[in-house]
């Protein structure tokens, strides 16, 4: 997180932008990383993403008359809408402007207001930067007269980034920044939205993410392309056993009974929704019982099962994977998230990180010339919060 110097920073840009005034409220979100279950969340499986200390920051107070105005800090860039009619433009302020579309409906129209994002969060990464921006949105709505709970905040955030900036995502990341405990790992059915904190307790061993430096929008990638292929594949599997609400719900023996009706490549996302489902309910047996090699051995295998059955990695996330796991102390390493760049999440021995931070980088950048950068989660973090 940033420090106190720093963020007492952001409230003095605030007042030269917006002008002298009442104290602003500050509320934090925080990013997160997805441990395992990838691309199950929207076919109604389960995930278990954890909360980490990086995130998105909101400074924000009411004001007397519209628009509403908006500044972020790592854009440099200004945005307004009109509370009374707010509608997309297409830029950044889409996922602000999105979440208050959404209260407005559930809670009445919103009074205007000022509002100063700041984040020590890389956009792009796959660590659901525009997730935390929605949550930290809605949950310091509460500064405007709107109360607003964990839950409502997640529903509000995931609702405003499908129905409002046209992204179709799952539950999983607006769930995770909304409800992350301190020291615990969030196990999310993503079809009931039932949910339980798993501790997260491996001593000697540390949860380490490393991005390829290739950043990607996940509207410009093939996520939507991925998601209409689970879908047509759900169609054509009800067609042959019955009505299934997603994936998640079809059992291997179902796959096998409508296999004939499947090109290779549909059967193939289905394979690796069943087989990832499973992996998340062994990854949880795996740390009630701290098996740091056994949940290496599943990360691994997730990130084969992304690769190979729902060819959402890439070259980049391959070779930092290959790396990864070729440098003693790592148990295992998986791509995590959306895929086409962003991220890998590996479990690796805590003696062994400055090894590994002293060889992987040069290593990378000489297998694919790209420049990495890394992140040490210190244990799981907290969900969002008035700070």
């Amino acid at each position: 997180m940033l420090s106190a110097e720093e963020i007492e920073e952001r409230r003095r840009r605030f007042s030269v932008r917006f002008g002298e005034g009442s104290d602003p409220e500050l509320y934090f979100a925080p990013g997160r990383v997805n441990l395992i279950g990838d691309h199950t969340d929207y076919n109604g499986g389960l995930v278990l993403p954890l909360a980490i200390a990086e995130g998105t920051y909101l400074l924000i107070r009411p004001k007397g008359s519209p628009p509403a105005r908006l500044y972020s800090e790592n854009s440099g860039e200004e945005a307004e809408f009109d509370p009374c009619r707010i509608e997309r433009r297409g830029d950044w302020a889409d996922y602000s402007r999105g979440v208050f579309f959404i209260l407005a409906e559930l809670y009445g129209t919103p009074p205007p207001f000022d509002a100063y994002y700041f984040a020590d969060l890389p956009l792009g990464a796959g660590l659901s930067s525009s997730a935390s921006l929605e949550i930290v949105t809605a949950f310091a709505a509460s500064c405007l007269g709107i109360e607003i709970g964990r839950e409502e905040a997640a529903m509000a955030g995931w609702r405003a980034e499908n129905e409002f900036v046209g992204l179709s995502c799952g539950i999983m990341d607006q769930y995770a920044v909304a409800l992350a405990r301190t020291g615990t790992v969030l196990f999310l059915d993503c079809e009931t939205t039932a949910y339980r904190r798993i501790p997260c307790e491996l001593p000697g061993t540390s949860i380490l993410i490393g991005h390829t430096g290739v950043y990607r929008s996940l509207i410009a990638s093939a996520y939507n392309r991925r998601r209409s292929e689970c879908e047509e594949a759900l169609s054509l599997i009800s067609a042959q056993v019955g009505a299934r609400p997603n994936l998640s719900r079809v059992t291997p023996d179902e796959l096998e009974a409508a296999g004939p009706s499947l090109s290779p490549d549909l059967r193939s996302r289905v394979e690796h929704v069943i087989a990832e489902n499973r992996r998340v309910e062994e990854t949880v047996a795996c740390l009630s019982t701290g098996d740091a090699a056994g949940l290496g051995r599943l990360l691994t295998l997730s990130h084969a099962s992304l690769r190979d059955l729902f060819q959402v990695s890439s070259a980049e996330l391959d070779a930092l994977q290959e790396i990864s796991l070729a440098q003693p102390g790592v148990w295992g390493c998986r791509m995590t998230g959306a895929g086409f760049g962003g991220c890998v999440v590996a479990l690796i021995r805590s003696d062994r990180i400055p090894d590994y931070l002293e060889r992987v980088p040069e290593l990378y950048r000489s297998a694919g010339g790209r420049e990495p950068f890394f992140i040490i989660v210190d244990g799981p973090g907290g969900g969002v919060r008035k700070l």
